[in-house]
C-alpha cells in the first residue's frame, strides 16, 4: 500500500461520520470493529498482504473504530456532566477555572470555564444588599464540563487560571433550527463547549481566587502574545496595525467592518484567520533566518520546530495551524533524516493525529477548509499543470512561472473548498484566484516584516520601527489593492446551499479527474463514472415542481415561507423584531440565502402584532418584494408605522384583502382568503387584531393547508360558516396553540391530518396549551411544534405529501446515575484542544 496513512485517515473519517449520523451503542461499534480486525488478521496469516478481503476487513475495522471513538468521546454523556443541567428554568451557582484567556469584544467578553461544582438552586447567593459576596451553597455537587460565559463588558472577567463563581441559567448550544441557520451545537461542540450562560449583573460573577502560579500558558504563551501585540502597537497605527495583528495572530477584533467585507468579497478572508498559509510562511522565514546564521542543520530544524510549536499555542491551536505544524514537523524531520516524504501521507497523518485527540474537529469549518484546500493543491496542481500546453507548463520565464503556478495553486485550493464555502456562507468569490496572485506575495512580505518586528521589538525598538515602516508600505498596497479588486462587479456571487447530491457529484468528479488509470479498461471506467457524475450534477439542477411550505422557527411568532411549483414565492408573516433579536435578519434572510431565493413575490401580514410583522422590515430592505397584502387593519404603534414607511420607501404595492378574495399567478396552487369578513373590518370587532387575522387556505391537487394567523374563538366561529371550504390536510395552529383557540367545532370542520404549531422555546405564555395539543391528538392529527423540532417542512406533489422537522428533537442520553453498555457515566467530559 503506497499511502497507508491516507487509507487509515479516510476510513477513520467515514467512521466518525457514521458515529455522528447513527445513534447506537458504542459497544456495538466496538464489537464490529474487533470482529473485522480479527478476521483481517486471520486472512493476513493465511493469505498474506495482497488479499482484497484483507483490505476490506481492515477498512471495516477502521471505520467502526472511528465510529466507536466518536461515540465514546461525544455521544456518551457522564452522569455528572454540565449538559444535564441545561435548559432548566432555575438558576444555578457554579464554580470553576478559566481555561482560556478571556476574549474581549466591543460590548461583551467571552470567558471559558471548566466547571467542577454546581448548586441545584440559588440558596446562599449574594443578596442585593451585599453585591459581590457570592458563596457556594451547601447543595453544591461535583460536576464536569466546559462552560462559556458571556459577560457584559463592564464586568471584570479575570485571567487564565483564575477561580470564578458564576450564577445564571444554563443553556445548551442549539443545532440549526432552520435551513440556513447557525448550528451552535456543532460550532461549540467542536471546541469542547456544551453549556452557555449570559451574565449582565456583576453580582452574578466573581473571581474568587487569582492565579499566581507559573504555567505554560501564563508564564510563556500569554507573555509572548502580549509582547508581539505591544511591538505592533508601538511601531504601527490604524488599519495597518489591525491588519498585521489579524494576519500574524488571527486577532480581527480591531479591524473595521468595511475592511473585513473587502477581504470577504475577494475571497481572502482566510488570510485574516491564522491558517496553514501563515505557518508555511513562518516556517520559511524562521528556517531561512537560522540558516543564514550558518547554524548546524539539526539546530536549524529544532529551532524552526520550536518556533512553530510556540506559534501554534499563541494562535490558540486552531485545526488548520495544528495541521500545518504537524506537516512542517514531519517534512523537516524527513529532510533531517534524509528520508523521502510523501506530502499526501503527511497530510493524512496530521488528520489522524487531530481526530484521535478530538474527533469532533471533523465538523470544524477550519479543519474542513484546511484539509480540503491542501489536498486539492497537493494533488490537483500537478495534474492541472500536466494538462497545460507544453510551452506553458515548461516555460522557465519568471513571470510565466509566477502567473502559471500562482493561478493553478489558487484555482486548485478554491475548487477543493468550493462546496464547503458555498454550503457555509452561500457566497462564492470568483475573484479569489486572481486576488491570490497579487495579494499572496504581499502576504509573504508582510509576514516576514511582521516576524522581524516581533523579534526585534522587545530588544531594539528603533530597528523594529524600520521593519514596521517597510511593512506599512506593504500593508498600504495590500489594503488599496484589495479594495480595487473588490470593486469589480459581481466579485462575490450568492449561491444556494449545495445538496448532498451536489457534494457527491462534485468531489466524485474531482477524484476521477485526478485518477490516471492504466489500460483501456481503466480509462473506459473513468469515463463512465465521469459521465455518471455529470448526470447526477444535472439532475441536481432540475427544478422542484412540488409545493413546499416551511413553517420557520422564529421563536414566539409566525413566519411561513411558501414556494409554488411554478416558482412563485409567498411569505406569510415575519416574526418579531426587538433591539436584541430580528427574526427577519436572523432567520428569514439566511433561509432565503440557503435556498437561493432572491425575491419574495407576495408578503402576507395576517395582523398588526409585532411578532407577526416585525421581521418583515429586514426582508423588504434586503430583497426584492412584489407586493404586500394584509386585511387593512393597522396599528398606531411606532414599529408598525416604521414597517409601513419601509413599504412606501421601497415602492412596494400594498393592498387589503377580505373573505372571498383569491391569490392569482400561483399556477396549479389555489389561494382563497376565508377571513376576515366585513364584521371584523369595522366596528368594535376591528379593535381585536387577533380575531381580524387573515385566514388563507392553499390547495394543490389533493393537498391543502389552512393558515390561520392568530384567530381565536370569534374568528374561528366566523370561518366555520363555510365548512366545505375549511377542511384541510394540514392546519397551522391558530394563535400559537393558545387555550383561547382551536375550539372543538372549528377542529371538526377543518379535520386536519397534521397540525403545525409555531411557538417559542420556553415562552412566557404557556404556548401551546397542553389541552389544545390533546384536542388535536384526539382528532387523530399528528402535531409538529417549532419549539421542539425547529422549522416544520411540508412538501406535496398534489397527490401525496410529507411533513418533517428540520431539527428533530433528540434526547441528551441516559438519565443521571445510569450505566450504559458497561460505561460508568461519572468520568470527565471530552475536552477540545481547539479554541
Amino acid at each position: 500500500m503506497q499511502r497507508p496513512a491516507l487509507f487509515i485517515a479516510v476510513c477513520f473519517v467515514i467512521g466518525i461520520l457514521l458515529g455522528h449520523r447513527v445513534e447506537v451503542s458504542p459497544v456495538l461499534f466496538a464489537l464490529v470493529a474487533t470482529a473485522a480486525i480479527a478476521m483481517g488478521y486471520a486472512l493476513y496469516r493465511t493469505r498474506g498482504t495482497d488479499a482484497l478481503a484483507l483490505r476490506v476487513c481492515m477498512a471495516l475495522g477502521l471505520v467502526f473504530a472511528g465510529a466507536f471513538w466518536y461515540a465514546v468521546q461525544v455521544r456518551v454523556v457522564p452522569a455528572n456532566d454540565i449538559r444535564r443541567f441545561c435548559d432548566q428554568r432555575q438558576r444555578h451557582v457554579l464554580t470553576g477555572t478559566i481555561v482560556r484567556s478571556p476574549d474581549a469584544r466591543a460590548r461583551f467578553t467571552l470567558v471559558t470555564v471548566d466547571v467542577d461544582s454546581i448548586s441545584l438552586g440559588v440558596a446562599g447567593w449574594a443578596s442585593r444588599e451585599s453585591p459581590g459576596m457570592a458563596t457556594a451553597t451547601d447543595q453544591a455537587v461535583p460536576v464536569t464540563g466546559r462552560l462559556q460565559v458571556r459577560l457584559n463588558s463592564d464586568i471584570d472577567p479575570g485571567r487564565y487560571g483564575d477561580r470564578v463563581l458564576v450564577s445564571g441559567r444554563l443553556r445548551s448550544p442549539q443545532p440549526a433550527r432552520n435551513p440556513g441557520g447557525f448550528d451552535a451545537n456543532t460550532y461549540y461542540g467542536s471546541r469542547g463547549v456544551y453549556a452557555l450562560m449570559s451574565v449582565r449583573d456583576a453580582r452574578s460573577y466573581r473571581v474568587t481566587r487569582r492565579n499566581t502560579s507559573f504555567t505554560w500558558r501564563t508564564g510563556v504563551i500569554d507573555p509572548l502574545r502580549n509582547s508581539i501585540d505591544r511591538s505592533i502597537d508601538r511601531t504601527m497605527r490604524g488599519d495597518s496595525a489591525a491588519l498585521l495583528k489579524g494576519i500574524l495572530l488571527g486577532a480581527r477584533r480591531q479591524l473595521p467592518e468595511d475592511l473585513l467585507d473587502t477581504f470577504r468579497t475577494i475571497g481572502l478572508a482566510h488570510i485574516l484567520a491564522v491558517s496553514g498559509l501563515h505557518v508555511g510562511l513562518i516556517t520559511l522565514v524562521i528556517h531561512t533566518l537560522l540558516s543564514v546564521l550558518r547554524l548546524p542543520r539539526n539546530i536549524v530544524v529544532a529551532g524552526t520546530l520550536g518556533v512553530l510549536v510556540l506559534y501554534a499555542f499563541i494562535t490558540n491551536l486552531t485545526p488548520s495551524v495544528i495541521r500545518a505544524t504537524i506537516m512542517a514537523a514531519l517534512f523537516l524531520a524527513g529532510r533531517q533524516l534524509d528520508r523521502q516524504t510523501d506530502t499526501v501521507n503527511i497530510l493524512a497523518v496530521a488528520a489522524i493525529v487531530i481526530l484521535l485527540i478530538w474527533p469532533s474537529a471533523l465538523f470544524d469549518l477550519s479543519f474542513q477548509l484546511s484539509f480540503l484546500a491542501t489536498y486539492a493543491i497537493i494533488t490537483g496542481y500537478p495534474r492541472m499543470k500536466e494538462l497545460l500546453p507544453e510551452r506553458i507548463s515548461r516555460s522557465e520565464k519568471w513571470w510565466a512561472r509566477w502567473l502559471r503556478d500562482g493561478l493553478l495553486v489558487s484555482v486548485a485550493a478554491q475548487f477543493g473548498a468550493l462546496p464547503v464555502v458555498a454550503g457555509t456562507f452561500y457566497q462564492v468569490s470568483w475573484m479569489s484566484a486572481v486576488a491570490n496572485l497579487f495579494i499572496g506575495p504581499l502576504v509573504f512580505l508582510n509576514t516576514t516584516f511582521g516576524v522581524l518586528t516581533a523579534m526585534t521589538g522587545p530588544l531594539a525598538i528603533e530597528i523594529a520601527r524600520l521593519f514596521s515602516a517597510a511593512n506599512a508600505l506593504v500593508l498600504f498596497a495590500m489594503i488599496h489593492l484589495s479594495k480595487a479588486l473588490s470593486g469589480v462587479p459581481s466579485a462575490l456571487v450568492e449561491v444556494p446551499a449545495p445538496s448532498t447530491l451536489f457534494f457527491a457529484s462534485f468531489y466524485g468528479a474531482g477524484l476521477l479527474l485526478l485518477w490516471k488509470p492504466d489500460g483501456n479498461r481503466g480509462r473506459r471506467t473513468r469515463q463512465g463514472l465521469l459521465a455518471l457524475s455529470f448526470l447526477l450534477f444535472c439532475y441536481n439542477l432540475l427544478p422542484d415542481r412540488s409545493l413546499r411550505i416551511t413553517v420557520l422557527d422564529v421563536g414566539q411568532g409566525d413566519a411561513i415561507f411558501i414556494t409554488c411549483p411554478n416558482g412563485r414565492t409567498l411569505l406569510v408573516d415575519g416574526g418579531v423584531r426587538t433591539p436584541f433579536y430580528d427574526a427577519g435578519a436572523r432567520v428569514i434572510l439566511p433561509f432565503m440565502r440557503a435556498k437561493g431565493y432572491r425575491r419574495v413575490d407576495t408578503i402576507i401580514v395576517t395582523h398588526p402584532d409585532l411578532d407577526h410583522y416585525g421581521g418583515l422590515r429586514a426582508v423588504v430592505e434586503s430583497v426584492e418584494v412584489g407586493e404586500v397584502i394584509s386585511s387593512g387593519v393597522g396599528s398606531e404603534s411606532g414599529s408598525y408605522r416604521a414597517w409601513r414607511e419601509a413599504i412606501d420607501r421601497h415602492g412596494i404595492p400594498y393592498r387589503a384583502v377580505a373573505k372571498g378574495d383569491t391569490l392569482a399567478a400561483l399556477g396549479d396552487v389555489r389561494g382563497l382568503f376565508l377571513h376576515p369578513d366585513s364584521l371584523f373590518l369595522s366596528g368594535p370587532a376591528r379593535t381585536n387584531t387577533n380575531e381580524a387575522s387573515v385566514v388563507l387556505r392553499l390547495s394543490f391537487g389533493a393537498f391543502s393547508m389552512l393558515l390561520t394567523g392568530d384567530i381565536e374563538d370569534k374568528g374561528e366561529a366566523a370561518t366555520v360558516r363555510l365548512p366545505s371550504s375549511l377542511k384541510s390536510t394540514v392546519l397551522k395552529s391558530p394563535h400559537h396553540g393558545s387555550s383561547s383557540s382551536s375550539g372543538t367545532v372549528f377542529l371538526y370542520a377543518v379535520d386536519p391530518e397534521a397540525v403545525a404549531v409555531s411557538a417559542g422555546m420556553y415562552n412566557n405564555y404557556g404556548h401551546p396549551s397542553p389541552e389544545v395539543i390533546e384536542r388535536y391528538r384526539r382528532r387523530g392529527a399528528e402535531v409538529f411544534r417549532t419549539d421542539q423540532g425547529g422549522a416544520v417542512m411540508i412538501r406535496s406533489n398534489g397527490r401525496s405529501w410529507d411533513m418533517a422537522y428540520f431539527a428533530p428533537p433528540r434526547p441528551l442520553g441516559p438519565t443521571p446515575g445510569q450505566v450504559v453498555d458497561g460505561f460508568l457515566l461519572t468520568g470527565k467530559s471530552p475536552r477540545s484542544i481547539f479554541r
